[in-house]
């Protein structure tokens, strides 16, 4: 677990900012959509309101040594060439983090922390070290604060993680509920973009009333083909397919009004 705190600060109090999770590209697979992600790298790194966590899965990291390895999905066999193929074509947004700080920080998935030679050392040597990112395990807590004027405007409580295991988003969500306490949740890994909203109950001791504090649950997408023409892969061995459209699940944050609002 790694927690951290995040302040935006706004140049009006009305500005409307926005958190696009990258997650679950898979770099190195044949079902990885170049183009699409090449569009939301530049939309992110062009938009001076617009924001970016990488939620892990970054490369797909299936080798020849590898027992899930499929020469028929596995197109590039080298994780570093996976990790350099990630790097030219993120470059555009990490050059806006460095000016910008655009990045709330990189995650490592199962594809990722399942292969033995890439470790904390090596997501952290290759991955954020050199383009300033800060390197946040498989589960982070965010403590965002939202400013105009050195004046706090809003706080939020935000829980993400790339996840484990099969299923539904929605069961996802119940799950890593169990004990936490947040305003956003956010996962991967499922590669169904979701977005969900909420409420929980909660007490007001200035007021002596109870309040129903809003939540937001959100899958945030992958830029991998369930299914590749073509191809006979891992989606083909499935009975039942229940995938959605590749891309991003995105968050809108109105600290003016303390509003969230999801897009899919």
């Amino acid at each position: 677990m790694i927690s951290k705190k995040i302040i935006i600060n706004l140049e009006k109090k009305d500005d409307i900012f926005h958190l696009e999770p990258l997650g679950d590209i898979h770099c190195g697979h044949a079902g990885f959509n170049e183009q699409l992600y090449k569009t939301r790298v530049k939309a992110i790194a062009d938009a001076d309101d617009r924001y970016t966590i990488f939620m892990g899965d970054q490369i797909d990291a299936i080798t020849i040594y590898d027992k899930r390895f499929n020469p028929d999905t596995s197109v590039e066999h080298s994780i570093d060439n996976q990790r350099k193929q990630w790097q030219e074509l993120t470059q555009p947004l990490i050059d806006a983090h460095k000016e910008k700080s655009k990045i709330f920080g990189l995650m490592h998935g199962n594809h990722e922390y399942k292969i033995r030679e890439i470790d904390r050392a090596y997501m952290e040597n290759q991955f954020c070290t050199p383009n300033k990112i800060e390197f946040l395990g498989s589960k982070c807590y965010i403590a965002l604060e939202v400013k105009h004027k050195k004046k706090t405007l809003a706080q939020w409580e935000i829980m993400a993680m790339h996840g484990s295991g099969g299923g539904q988003p929605e069961r996802m969500f119940q799950q890593m509920k169990v004990d936490n306490y947040m305003d956003v949740f956010m996962c991967g890994h499922l590669h169904q973009k979701r977005y969900i909203p909420g409420e929980s109950m909660q007490m007001d001791f200035r007021t002596g009333k109870v309040w129903r504090r809003p939540t937001h649950s959100i899958n945030t997408g992958t830029f991998c083909e369930f299914l590749v023409e073509g191809t006979s892969g891992y989606g083909d061995q499935k009975n039942q397919i229940s995938g959605t459209p590749i891309g991003t699940a995105t968050l809108s944050f109105d600290a003016y009004q303390e509003k969230i609002v999801g897009h899919i």
